[in-house]
């Protein structure tokens, strides 16, 4: 075992732009701890992190994040803080079957939080997807390409705002900060 424990920087430079409570807001949350579970997981999940959901595009929120399930052997359990309490990705393989494997993504993606009613009107700008509470509700995810990239969205709405949580490959981190802002002018996101 090693003592190298690298020091974290975000690829996005700035903190948080618009006006909280206000109409849009976007902030950078990346940092926050993302697992990546394949396999048949969900039973051993469910003990981890005390629920898990069931069906493809279903979101759990758990322990101030959530876990999604993308297909019956695609999970992502995703942090919304640094400071998420997650189980550590050793004890999650530990727990798994001997077919299912977790993988730890954190450093691999970059976090947009993007909060605002206005949001479900910019989102299909930059991507193809319906975003309307019918097509798109409260604790739903999806993965697509957004902005041109692959992009894991999920919706997990704070007090009944919407808010959308966007992981990207971090080397695109701060492209797809860029395109968002540059969208979001629209709705009044400003930097």
């Amino acid at each position: 075992m090693t003592d190298y424990q690298p020091i974290f920087h975000s690829p996005i430079a700035p903190e948080a732009v618009g006006e909280p409570g206000g109409g849009i807001q976007i902030q950078d949350v990346t940092g926050a701890p993302v697992v990546l579970c394949r396999g048949q997981a969900a039973a051993s999940l469910k003990a981890a992190f005390g629920a898990a959901p069931d069906k493809p595009g279903a979101v759990v929120a758990v322990n101030g994040g959530a876990v999604v399930c993308l297909t019956p052997t695609v999970y992502y359990g995703i942090g919304f803080s640094a400071h998420a309490d997650w189980p550590a990705v050793e004890a999650l393989n530990d727990s798994l079957p001997a077919a299912a494997r977790a993988v730890d993504m954190t450093h691999g993606l970059a976090i947009l939080r993007l909060q605002g009613a206005p949001a479900a009107a910019l989102l299909p700008k930059i991507c193809g997807l319906d975003f309307s509470d019918r097509a798109f509700p409260h604790q739903w995810a999806a993965q697509t390409s957004a902005a041109k990239i692959k992009t894991l969205i999920i919706r997990l709405d704070e007090s009944q705002i919407p808010t959308y949580y966007l992981a990207v490959d971090r080397s695109l981190g701060q492209y797809f900060w860029d395109v968002v802002l540059d969208t979001g002018q629209e709705f009044g996101l400003s930097g």
